[in-house]
């Protein structure tokens, strides 16, 4: 009888490692193969969307710096992210404190840049709408440099203790190096216990309350233009991107925060790399979508903006020395007359008719 339930838990036992060790061989090829592919579109991308918002007609746009620092930070996220590619799909890993220092207050800064760029841009949006006279005044390209540099060193006041000596796990048994240092056990409880409410909160839920509210108004606001106008009046590109934008950064990037917090009390293996459990997968798994969103924000604008499409194509030829003819240049101009406000508008059509 013991003899036949010693065979058995030896048998589940190795079906069990069998699985684990499946799950991580999966997990290894996607870090292996798509994170590259997402690392270089990605790449790509946000170099195009810098240059767009740096040297077109949309850097003149009171949005435009929100946009140029989004594409920055969305790059500074994904090359931090090349260290899940070294460290699970190649098994290289980098045991030097400055380092993982760098690399995890880079990362963690760069990220919530990115949601609070959006948070930005959807407020100023909403400030056009709701006071479309006032905005003409208030809204300009120096508050919003100044608005951006506030946010910047409101970010790295919060991130600053990740470049710090508290960050860096060179023991045998640790799972990632930079991983919170267990000499210092009162900071590694903060960073499992409360750091990630803390980074969820200001990550995900604060700005998904903030974008979604004022994309609401926003989105209210059109549908009363197009009831009381026509269709005409109704911003179909700025719509999808708001709900596109506002969407992706919950769906994508809360599942893998909410992991983040759950990850050490639900998992035996957290923090040790003897093991791979289906926690672990998960979470890796997890990280995908949320790296895929820091690629993918050219090709959103390029889709959803016919303004941005315009100015794209304009950057393209120049770069590749194509002249561009006069009636694209009208095309483009009545493009930035449409993104001004109605009183903007009506004071260009009657210097035009004067």
């Amino acid at each position: 009888m013991n003899e036949t339930y010693i065979d058995n838990s030896y048998l589940n036992c190795t079906f069990t490692l069998s699985v684990h060790n499946d799950l991580e061989e999966f997990i290894r090829y996607i870090y292996m193969i798509i994170y590259p592919i997402i690392f270089i579109i990605g790449l790509i991308g946000n170099l195009l969307s810098s240059l767009v918002f740096s040297i077109t007609e949309l850097s003149q746009n009171s949005c435009g710096i929100y946009f140029l620092l989004l594409a920055i930070s969305d790059s500074i996220a994904l090359i931090g992210g090349l260290h899940h590619c070294l460290t699970i799909g190649y098994n290289i890993s980098i045991p030097y404190a400055i380092y993982c220092r760098t690399r995890n207050f880079l990362v963690y800064t760069s990220t919530d840049m990115v949601s609070w760029m959006i948070v930005a841009i959807s407020v100023d949006r909403f400030l056009k709408v709701k006071f479309p006279f006032k905005s003409r005044i208030h809204c300009t390209n120096k508050l919003n440099i100044k608005v951006a540099g506030c946010i910047t060193i409101i970010l790295i006041v919060k991130n600053i203790h990740l470049a710090s000596k508290f960050i860096g796990d060179f023991t045998l048994d640790a799972a990632d190096n930079c991983d919170p240092n267990p000499a210092y056990p009162s900071y590694v409880h903060f960073f499992e216990n409360i750091w990630p409410w803390i980074d969820l909160t200001t990550f995900v839920l604060l700005p998904f309350i903030i974008v979604t509210s004022c994309n609401i108004f926003i989105i209210n606001d059109q549908h009363k233009r197009r009831l009381k106008f026509g269709h005409r009046n109704f911003d179909r590109s700025l719509t999808k991107f708001l709900l596109i934008s506002s969407l992706s950064l919950i769906t994508c990037n809360f599942p893998v925060s909410i992991t983040i917090i759950v990850y050490p009390y639900i998992s035996q293996i957290y923090g040790k790399s003897e093991h791979y459990d289906e926690v672990g997968f998960i979470f890796d798994i997890l990280r995908i979508p949320s790296y895929a969103t820091l690629a993918l924000n050219f090709y959103l604008y390029y889709y959803s903006s016919s303004i941005f499409r315009h100015q794209a194509l304009l950057l393209f030829k120049r770069l590749c020395r194509i002249r561009v003819h006069s009636n694209e240049m009208n095309i483009l101009s009545m493009g930035i007359i449409q993104v001004q406000s109605p009183r903007q508008s009506n004071l260009r059509e009657q210097t035009v008719e004067k």
